[in-house]
């Protein structure tokens, strides 16, 4: 499943700095992948696989732009995060993408209803997750560019 959803508004983009996405997730190789292609495509990424590391991250200053969650954590539920971050008045407009093996259909619509501005399942295709990130940030998007990572 890959859904999207364009932003209502249009984002500006911030000024002086690369837009930055949080990857929230409890496989480090998950993260480290996620992060490496972020860079290739011009984000900054920080990354938290924890309910602590969440909160320190979300706590931190600038917030992120977007929000790579995971349903399955350790010691936390991505779609209570979400629902969290929805009734907060600082994270509630925060865009949220679910990124996890979670793929039924009552999973898929308890994150677009809940509050998601995307749903991705793993496995997951690397060049769709960067373009749905793109997507709902509402920075352009190529559809005719070459995969970079398998040209010669």
């Amino acid at each position: 499943v890959n859904v999207a959803r364009r932003p209502k508004a249009k984002r500006e983009p911030s000024t002086g700095r690369k837009p930055t996405v949080l990857v929230i997730d409890d496989d480090p190789d998950i993260c480290s992948l996620l992060r490496t292609y972020l860079k290739m495509e011009g984000f900054e990424s920080r990354a938290a696989g924890n309910r602590n590391e969440i909160l320190a991250e979300l706590r931190r200053s600038p917030l992120p732009d977007l929000v790579l969650l995971d349903v399955g954590l350790p010691d936390a539920n991505g779609f209570d995060i979400l629902h969290k971050m929805r009734e907060h008045p600082v994270l509630k407009a925060l865009p949220v993408i679910m990124l996890t093996g979670e793929a039924t259909r009552e999973a898929v619509l308890k994150g677009i209803l809940g509050g998601a501005d995307g749903y991705v399942t793993k496995p997951f295709d690397i060049h769709h997750m960067v373009r749905a990130v793109k997507v709902v940030l509402g920075l352009a998007t190529d559809p005719n560019a070459p995969d970079w990572d398998y040209s010669l």
